[in-house]
């Protein structure tokens, strides 16, 4: 009995130290998945701020002055890192913007005092802007206009949002193509067609979310029927090969473009079609630029690789088409992605 009593002891002992080192090791993996969470750049990204707010906090202010690029990058991605609320899913109402001047040491050097006061500046102002709200920052670009040895001129957007997590809002009208139309029965002229799919669009986070800041330059797409100098863009870009189009006698795209005879036309767009806008605009808006649609050399998407959808405005223009001898209302995309990190909290 006493020898059973001590194997029993002996297996107890060596469950024991199985789950410890089992424990041990999940521990350790826990551990490292913890410290892998973060990418070479983010880390870099981190140590750069965290220098910078040591030298914005210091008592060496007047010293060490730094290029107007460098002023620029370190003011746009402190504010997006330490302000912007991003962790959360959320969706854009709208934007705003202010100036700021940037005094230089007369060398067209920056100097950490400046820097100082201009960074206290832009936090003056988003308060401002989201005080007694439930309107919460969701990215900041700041853009250089213009500068010399003495002072730098910058405009600042603040892109706007509140806290959302579902999918997009079902149509429920028919609406105006655009111009605060209102809906097709001459009503409720606050809206029209292209501002309801922006206001669905700027929901960029149902899809897919990635906790994080955007930083450094955005860059644009562009999906529209005309160009800047009145030539016809790209015919085949995003051309509705497959008549998926609820109308497709009249519209031929995966965006809005329509020719009538008469200058009094009045386009409509119904529920049907806006829910076809919808879902193309939000393939086009996700979907890497590197996919075609299926044996052809049409672009599925407009996606840049490694960024990520930050927001999108619309344009809703008219007029006379001197190529179909029509006049024609369409929309016009301005899409625009962003790279977007995660990095980690930075110490007062």
């Amino acid at each position: 009995m006493k020898k059973i009593l001590i194997i029993f002891v002996i297996i107890g002992m060596a469950v024991a130290l199985f789950y410890a080192c089992k424990k041990n090791t999940d521990t350790m993996q826990t551990n490292n998945n913890t410290e892998q969470q973060y990418t070479d750049y983010e880390w870099e990204v981190f140590y750069k701020l965290q220098s910078f707010k040591q030298k914005l906090n210091s008592n060496l202010k007047g010293t060490d002055p730094m290029t107007l690029d460098s002023a620029k990058w370190y003011l746009d991605t402190q504010f997006n890192v330490e302000k912007a609320r991003t962790e959360y899913p959320y969706k854009i109402e709208g934007m705003d913007s202010t100036y700021f001047t940037l005094i230089l040491n007369g060398s067209g050097m920056v100097d950490i005092t400046e820097l100082n006061t201009m960074y206290n500046s832009m936090l003056d102002y988003l308060n401002n802007i989201i005080a007694n709200s439930e309107s919460i920052p969701i990215f900041g670009h700041l853009e250089l206009l213009n500068s010399d040895d003495d002072e730098a001129e910058f405009i600042f957007r603040l892109g706007i949002g509140t806290y959302f997590s579902g999918n997009y809002a079902p149509f429920y009208y028919d609406w105006r193509f655009g111009n605060m139309l209102g809906w097709c029965d001459d009503t409720h002229k606050t809206s029209d067609a292209g501002q309801e799919l922006k206001y669905r669009l700027n929901n960029p986070h149902f899809a897919y979310f990635k906790p994080g800041s955007f930083i450094g330059t955005d860059e644009e797409r562009i999906i529209r029927y005309f160009n800047p100098d009145g030539t016809i863009n790209d015919p085949d870009l995003y051309l509705d090969t497959n008549d998926e189009h609820p109308q497709p006698d009249l519209v031929n795209y995966f965006y809005y473009y329509e020719e009538n005879d008469s200058p009094n036309y009045e386009p409509c767009l119904e529920i049907e079609e806006l829910d076809f806008y919808l879902d193309k605009a939000h393939k086009i808006i996700y979907i890497s630029e590197f996919t075609k649609l299926p044996g052809s050399n049409i672009h599925y998407g407009l996606r840049p690789d490694g960024l990520t959808y930050e927001w999108f405005s619309i344009h809703t223009p008219y007029g006379y088409n001197n190529y179909s001898y029509k006049y024609y209302w369409t929309h016009e995309y301005f899409i625009h992605y962003r790279l977007k990190v995660n990095i980690p909290t930075i110490p007062d």
